[in-house]
């Protein structure tokens, strides 16, 4: 036998030792029932919250990881970088997110921080191709990604960079970074553009550039929005997983 394996002593049973009663019991099994009633609620509850939490804790190593990465392209993103210097601006599959998380593999620890625990995606464990749980295989990638990307400022700055994807649209449209991109027009937000009940009970976290996350109400993101438009048509564009 193992010497990692420790059996206890063997006790035997005393027939003199009381035993429950029939009424015992289902006193008991009512008590359980009743403490099953207000615990399970609150532990659903915070479920949700700790999964909230490792949903920010993934925002700050992405964020690490475009730090990382800016540092050696003049504090840039890798869609604000042309193609032919190493970033992805205009590539040809740069309508999908995974492609810029992507891109960033080396700065990041393991693609399970592009997944929010309260997603249904696929998680994926890393960088790989692999059929199972490879980012890059076509099973995984959006499937495997959880957050969205705008368009940013230099790395260090505020300007809003990535959050949750469980937010609305209001159209697709051409966009000079990622190739095609959701549209958000300065004046006019429509009420489709908002946090669904997706990931985190109609709200959702904002990653800005320089490092600071937030826990965004759908008038926060408004806020955010129109506060960082940036593209010269006087849209704002976001580019979501799925």
């Amino acid at each position: 036998m193992s010497d990692f394996v420790k059996t206890a002593p063997f006790r035997r049973a005393s027939s003199r030792e009381p035993a429950f009663t029939r009424a015992e019991l289902l006193i008991t099994l009512a008590v359980l029932s009743l403490l099953a009633a207000i615990v399970l609620p609150a532990l659903a509850h915070d479920r949700a919250r700790s999964a909230r939490i490792i949903c920010a804790n993934n925002l700050r190593q992405i964020s690490a990881g475009f730090q990382l990465w800016g540092n050696d392209h003049g504090d840039q993103p890798p869609w604000e970088i042309a193609l032919a210097d190493g970033g992805t601006k205009l590539h040809p599959l740069g309508v999908n997110a995974w492609l810029h998380f992507a891109w960033i593999s080396n700065e990041l620890n393991s693609a399970r921080v592009l997944l929010c625990p309260s997603d249904s995606g696929r998680l994926a464990d890393d960088f790989s191709f692999n059929p199972v749980r490879g980012y890059l295989n076509a099973n995984y990638q959006n499937n495997a990604t959880s957050y969205f990307l705008t368009h940013s400022g230099r790395i260090g700055l505020v300007s809003l960079m990535v959050g949750d994807r469980n937010v609305g649209s209001d159209g697709a449209a051409g966009c000079a970074r990622f190739g095609q991109a959701w549209n958000i027009f300065t004046r006019g937000l429509s009420l489709s553009f908002q946090w669904n009940s997706e990931l985190h009970n109609s709200a959702g976290n904002l990653l800005r550039s320089d490092g600071s996350i937030e826990q965004s109400s759908n008038q926060d993101l408004h806020d955010a929005l129109l506060e960082f438009i940036r593209d010269d048509s006087g849209a704002f564009h976001l580019l979501k997983p799925r």
